[in-house]
Protein backbone atom coordinates (compact mmCIF):
# COMPACT_ATOMS: atom_id res chain seq x y z
CA UNK A 1 0.00 0.00 0.00
CA UNK A 2 3.08 2.30 1.44
CA UNK A 3 4.28 1.84 -2.46
CA UNK A 4 1.01 2.87 -4.48
CA UNK A 5 0.41 5.69 -2.16
CA UNK A 6 4.14 6.98 -3.03
CA UNK A 7 3.11 6.67 -6.15
CA UNK A 8 0.01 8.78 -6.58
CA UNK A 9 2.04 11.41 -4.79
CA UNK A 10 4.84 11.78 -7.40
CA UNK A 11 2.03 11.30 -9.95
CA UNK A 12 0.34 15.19 -8.08
CA UNK A 13 3.75 16.62 -8.32
CA UNK A 14 3.91 16.07 -12.17
CA UNK A 15 0.63 17.09 -12.30
CA UNK A 16 0.90 20.46 -10.73
CA UNK A 17 4.43 21.08 -12.28
CA UNK A 18 2.85 20.65 -16.24
CA UNK A 19 -0.65 22.50 -14.64
CA UNK A 20 2.12 24.89 -13.44
CA UNK A 21 4.15 25.20 -16.79
CA UNK A 22 0.95 25.73 -19.10
CA UNK A 23 -0.51 28.36 -16.45
CA UNK A 24 2.63 30.34 -17.12
CA UNK A 25 2.81 29.80 -20.56
CA UNK A 26 -0.53 30.90 -20.97
CA UNK A 27 0.15 33.78 -18.89
CA UNK A 28 2.50 35.10 -20.65
CA UNK A 29 0.66 35.00 -24.20
CA UNK A 30 -1.93 36.61 -22.69
CA UNK A 31 0.37 39.60 -21.21
CA UNK A 32 1.85 39.80 -24.58
CA UNK A 33 -1.69 40.00 -26.57
CA UNK A 34 -1.87 43.04 -24.09
CA UNK A 35 1.24 44.78 -24.98
CA UNK A 36 0.90 47.12 -28.27
CA UNK A 37 2.39 44.93 -31.07
CA UNK A 38 4.31 48.07 -32.10
CA UNK A 39 6.89 50.14 -29.95
CA UNK A 40 8.36 53.16 -30.91
CA UNK A 41 11.41 54.64 -29.56
CA UNK A 42 13.42 58.41 -30.42
CA UNK A 43 16.66 59.47 -29.22
CA UNK A 44 18.68 62.53 -30.35
CA UNK A 45 22.41 63.05 -30.24
CA UNK A 46 24.74 65.63 -30.50
CA UNK A 47 28.23 65.31 -32.78
CA UNK A 48 31.46 67.35 -32.93
CA UNK A 49 31.30 66.76 -36.91
CA UNK A 50 29.87 68.86 -40.05
CA UNK A 51 26.76 67.06 -40.89
CA UNK A 52 28.50 65.60 -44.39
CA UNK A 53 30.79 63.66 -42.53
CA UNK A 54 27.86 62.55 -39.63
CA UNK A 55 25.60 61.48 -42.52
CA UNK A 56 28.03 59.85 -44.64
CA UNK A 57 29.62 57.75 -41.71
CA UNK A 58 25.99 56.74 -41.18
CA UNK A 59 25.01 55.67 -44.68
CA UNK A 60 28.39 53.74 -45.18
CA UNK A 61 27.76 50.07 -44.89
CA UNK A 62 30.84 49.33 -46.25
CA UNK A 63 32.32 50.73 -43.12
CA UNK A 64 31.09 49.17 -39.71
CA UNK A 65 33.69 47.94 -38.13
CA UNK A 66 33.60 50.41 -35.35
CA UNK A 67 30.02 48.73 -34.38
CA UNK A 68 30.93 47.31 -31.22
CA UNK A 69 27.85 44.98 -31.61
CA UNK A 70 27.81 43.62 -34.89
CA UNK A 71 29.65 40.42 -36.08
CA UNK A 72 29.46 40.92 -39.85
CA UNK A 73 28.10 43.14 -41.95
CA UNK A 74 26.52 41.57 -45.56
CA UNK A 75 26.00 43.91 -48.39
CA UNK A 76 23.08 41.92 -50.08
CA UNK A 77 22.32 44.32 -53.09
CA UNK A 78 23.47 47.81 -54.24
CA UNK A 79 20.97 49.93 -56.36
CA UNK A 80 22.76 53.57 -56.39
CA UNK A 81 21.90 54.72 -52.65
CA UNK A 82 19.65 52.48 -51.87
CA UNK A 83 21.00 48.90 -50.63
CA UNK A 84 19.90 46.20 -49.57
CA UNK A 85 22.36 44.45 -46.22
CA UNK A 86 22.21 42.18 -43.48
CA UNK A 87 23.65 42.66 -39.71
CA UNK A 88 25.02 39.54 -37.91
CA UNK A 89 24.96 39.72 -34.48
CA UNK A 90 25.30 35.81 -32.67
CA UNK A 91 23.12 33.80 -34.26
CA UNK A 92 20.66 36.83 -34.76
CA UNK A 93 20.56 38.01 -38.71
CA UNK A 94 18.85 41.39 -39.35
CA UNK A 95 18.01 42.00 -43.07
CA UNK A 96 17.86 46.09 -43.55
CA UNK A 97 16.60 47.93 -46.88
CA UNK A 98 16.74 51.26 -47.35
CA UNK A 99 13.91 53.30 -48.03
CA UNK A 100 15.01 56.98 -48.22
CA UNK A 101 18.51 58.82 -48.83
CA UNK A 102 18.58 62.38 -48.92
CA UNK A 103 22.15 63.69 -48.78
CA UNK A 104 22.82 65.43 -45.18
CA UNK A 105 18.90 65.49 -44.14
CA UNK A 106 16.98 62.36 -44.38
CA UNK A 107 17.84 58.53 -44.09
CA UNK A 108 15.91 55.53 -43.57
CA UNK A 109 14.88 52.03 -44.12
CA UNK A 110 13.34 48.86 -42.74
CA UNK A 111 14.40 45.89 -41.46
CA UNK A 112 13.66 42.46 -40.80
CA UNK A 113 14.11 39.53 -38.44
CA UNK A 114 12.59 35.86 -37.76
CA UNK A 115 10.76 38.23 -34.59
CA UNK A 116 10.27 41.60 -35.62
CA UNK A 117 10.08 43.95 -38.53
CA UNK A 118 10.30 47.39 -38.28
CA UNK A 119 11.84 51.01 -39.66
CA UNK A 120 14.74 53.40 -38.68
CA UNK A 121 14.37 57.36 -39.46
CA UNK A 122 17.36 59.66 -39.22
CA UNK A 123 17.17 63.43 -39.49
CA UNK A 124 20.33 65.00 -39.25
CA UNK A 125 20.62 69.20 -39.09
CA UNK A 126 23.47 71.35 -38.64
CA UNK A 127 23.50 73.22 -35.28
CA UNK A 128 26.27 75.87 -33.58
CA UNK A 129 29.61 75.65 -33.98
CA UNK A 130 29.85 72.99 -36.87
CA UNK A 131 28.10 70.42 -34.99
CA UNK A 132 25.44 67.79 -36.50
CA UNK A 133 22.51 66.55 -34.56
CA UNK A 134 20.72 63.48 -35.33
CA UNK A 135 16.78 62.70 -33.89
CA UNK A 136 16.53 58.97 -34.72
CA UNK A 137 13.35 57.02 -34.28
CA UNK A 138 13.05 53.35 -34.43
CA UNK A 139 9.84 51.51 -34.83
CA UNK A 140 9.67 47.72 -34.09
CA UNK A 141 6.84 45.60 -34.37
CA UNK A 142 6.95 42.18 -32.79
CA UNK A 143 5.64 39.01 -34.93
CA UNK A 144 3.87 37.34 -31.91
CA UNK A 145 2.70 37.45 -28.09
CA UNK A 146 5.65 35.64 -26.40
CA UNK A 147 8.41 37.88 -28.17
CA UNK A 148 6.73 41.04 -27.77
CA UNK A 149 6.70 39.89 -23.85
CA UNK A 150 10.52 38.95 -24.02
CA UNK A 151 11.33 42.14 -26.64
CA UNK A 152 9.73 44.24 -23.35
CA UNK A 153 11.72 42.48 -20.99
CA UNK A 154 14.94 42.28 -22.73
CA UNK A 155 15.09 44.06 -25.73
CA UNK A 156 16.00 47.85 -24.61
CA UNK A 157 15.67 49.98 -27.95
CA UNK A 158 17.15 53.22 -25.82
CA UNK A 159 20.47 50.88 -24.91
CA UNK A 160 20.80 49.71 -28.27
CA UNK A 161 20.76 53.24 -29.96
CA UNK A 162 22.88 54.50 -27.20
CA UNK A 163 25.18 52.07 -28.35
CA UNK A 164 24.84 53.02 -31.56
CA UNK A 165 25.44 56.65 -30.46
CA UNK A 166 28.40 56.12 -28.61
CA UNK A 167 30.13 53.54 -31.90
CA UNK A 168 29.21 56.55 -33.84
CA UNK A 169 31.05 59.17 -31.59
CA UNK A 170 34.02 57.16 -31.66
CA UNK A 171 34.65 56.75 -34.88
CA UNK A 172 34.39 60.41 -35.82
CA UNK A 173 36.56 61.54 -32.76
CA UNK A 174 39.31 58.93 -34.55
CA UNK A 175 39.15 60.28 -38.53
CA UNK A 176 38.95 63.59 -36.72
CA UNK A 177 42.30 62.66 -34.89
CA UNK A 178 43.94 61.40 -37.38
Amino acid sequence: MARKSGKNKNMKIVIYILAGIVFAVLLIFIIGLLLPKQRTFTKQAVFNAPIETVFNAVTDNRSWEHRTTLDDLRIIETNDDFEIWEEVSGNTVIRFTTTEKHPYTLYSFEMESGFFRGKWFGEFETIENGKTRITATEIIEYRNPFIRVMAHIFFDLEKFMEIYFDDLRNKLEKAKSS
